[in-house]
């Protein structure tokens, strides 16, 4: 999808309200042109009356019209603004909304590729830059359209047809040069974008970092390169800045030579008893109030490349523009993707890491089974963990083959694989909101009863029970208001309650003491006898002897060659 169609895409729901916005905008810029056109026509017509040279002056109609086009533009100049911000803004927040949940939908591997401050970026200044495009180029045009056409008709009816085909004359060279300044402004409007990027990047990872930079020493380069890019940005701001103004000086000059124009034209019909005196007034000023509604174009089209880059970015994500509604899946929807139940997952002669020519892991052949939880175990930075993201689907094997339900892992939609998969990755994340909103994270049904029967499992529901709040208890930014060990218990529960017939664990149990760890594991042996699972872990001697073990080793043998991991003993009492 091209740039210009995702954002179509985007405001294509608030058509109704943008165009009212449009209409009122045009109606603003047609108000006050016949301000000017009937202030000059009023006082031109009051001259001559006074003077002796126009008889029968009727003072009401004039009058009163000017009242009505001053008391209009102002009222219509409220509602562009009330109606265009909040359509617009009304847009953005559900757009940010499906932005979010893009990102949360990314692989984990695609997920750690991006920096939390370009995440950031994309979800609040790259979003808030489209609102340029309904704000500053599409209601532009078209308010200016409607206010343009408008006075050709109204010059066209009072004077010779000259006079209409100078208006159109002036506004098709405004347009030409906009569409112009469109084409030359958009690289260095897309180059804006990206440097603010990369300055909130940048500046993200020096105050995440100031401690470890001052350490080292390399405080003061990394101040340096943040004034590069301050001054970089600095630069391109002010080129579009100075644009703008020759821009709107530009058409200024445009519209100031064909009022003048107008002028002479309007003396020379007035010479020739074409028009009279007031109606030759009122051709010059309508001719130089259309200044208010062309000015503008040339700038706004300038800065379409921001908003088309901004939606570049937000395209990458794999954001749905039309905003189109998502649903939990359901059993019905497993049947129908092909999903049994109790799907197997097998893995065929593996090969993971993040290079094919340095691989962590080989040749790995293993198949789930039911009561067999397999330990994996192993030195830190041989490739556990990103073993688990494979098995997840969340990383593309190097070689051989992940299959779920006789089906490679990735191939499945995320949200049938999810509802068979059930992974704990070693980093614990949790929201800043209640024991029970984070229990009830994807299923909202949920019963109290059943997430204190999950709380039981992990030897959590006495410890809350005593505090006293019970499940309202906030567990605070990043679970901060819980230990180690307790949070990681909780994200141990959620997942319980997500009742998956697979289950991957990365270091589950890892904060706890041995005598917690062991009432833990007895409490959900249960839940693990029914299910095929990964138990990823440092210290496999503390887990039950007779669960089957792989240790890691670093991936030095020869390709072709397979590590078979039996699972053919201990299932689970």
């Amino acid at each position: 999808m091209s740039d210009w169609a995702f954002l179509r895409q985007v405001f294509r729901g608030s058509r109704i309200w943008t165009g009212s916005a449009y209409l009122l905008l045009a109606l603003t810029w047609a108000a006050g042109i016949a301000l000017l056109a009937l202030s000059g026509w009023f006082i031109t017509a009051s001259a001559l009356a006074g003077a002796g040279l126009l008889l029968g002056l009727e003072l009401f109609t004039p009058s009163a019209g000017i009242r009505a086009a001053a008391l209009l533009r102002t009222l219509a100049r409220y509602g562009e603004r009330v109606i265009g911000h909040e359509a617009v803004l009304r847009v953005l927040a559900s757009l940010r909304a499906r932005s979010f949940a893009s990102i949360a939908r990314l692989p984990i591997a695609s997920q750690r590729q991006l920096r939390s401050g370009d995440l950031q970026h994309r979800l609040t200044a790259d979003i808030d830059t489209l609102d340029g495009v309904p704000l500053r180029i599409t209601g532009p045009v078209v308010a200016a359209s409607l206010a343009v056409l408008a006075a050709t008709v109204l010059a066209y009816w009072l004077a010779p047809w000259p006079a209409a085909v100078l208006i159109l004359a002036a506004a098709m060279l405004t347009l030409a040069a906009s569409l112009l300044a469109a084409r030359l402004g958009q690289a260095r409007g897309r180059a804006v974008v990206d440097r603010r990027s990369r300055q909130r990047v940048a500046l993200l990872d020096y105050f995440g970092g100031l401690a470890d930079l001052i350490a080292y020493g390399r405080a003061d380069s990394q101040r340096m390169l943040l004034n590069d890019l301050d001054r970089e940005q600095a630069r391109g701001v002010l080129l579009q800045e100075r644009v703008a103004l020759l821009a709107d000086q530009a058409v200024q000059a445009l519209v100031g030579m064909t009022t003048l124009a107008m002028l002479a034209l309007a003396l020379h019909w007035h010479a020739a008893d074409a028009i009279d005196a007031p109606v030759a007034v009122l051709l010059t000023l309508m001719t130089l109030g259309l200044n208010e509604a062309l000015s503008t174009l040339p700038g706004a089209f300038w800065r379409t490349g921001e908003s088309l880059q901004a939606a570049a970015r937000l395209q990458s994500l794999g954001v749905d523009p039309g905003g189109s509604s998502t649903r939990a899946t359901t059993g019905r929807d497993l049947i129908e993707e092909g999903l049994p139940d109790a799907p197997t997952l097998h893995v065929h002669d593996l090969a993971i890491g993040f290079a094919r020519e340095h691989p962590l892991l080989t040749g790995l052949d293993f198949s789930l089974q039911p009561g067999y939880p397999l330990v994996i175990h192993g030195r830190s930075g041989l490739g556990k963990s990103t073993l688990l993201d494979t098995l997840a689907g969340e990383r593309p094997p190097l070689d051989g083959m992940v299959t779920l339900a006789e089906r490679e892992v990735g191939a499945w939609p995320e949200p049938q694989r999810y509802r068979c998969i059930g992974y704990l990755p070693q980093e614990t994340l949790l929201l800043d909101t209640s024991i029970a909103d984070n229990l009830r994270l994807g299923r909202p049904e949920l019963t109290d009863q059943a997430l204190w029967a999950a709380l039981e499992a992990v030897d959590l529901a006495q410890t809350l029970r005593r505090e006293g709040s019970g499940l309202d208890y906030r567990v605070g930014e990043m679970g901060r208001r819980l230990s180690g060990g307790q949070a990681r218990r909780l994200a141990l529960a959620w997942l319980i309650l997500r009742d998956t017939p697979i289950i991957l664990l990365d270091e589950p149990l890892s904060g706890l003491d041995r005598a917690t760890e062991q009432r833990v594991l007895a409490r959900i042996a249960p839940w693990l006898a029914t299910r095929r699972a990964v138990i990823v872990t440092h210290a496999p001697e503390r887990l039950p002897a007779e669960w089957p073990r792989h240790a890691i080793e670093p991936a030095t043998m020869p390709r072709g060659r397979r590590e078979t991991v039996r699972q053919d003993e201990g299932r689970l009492p």
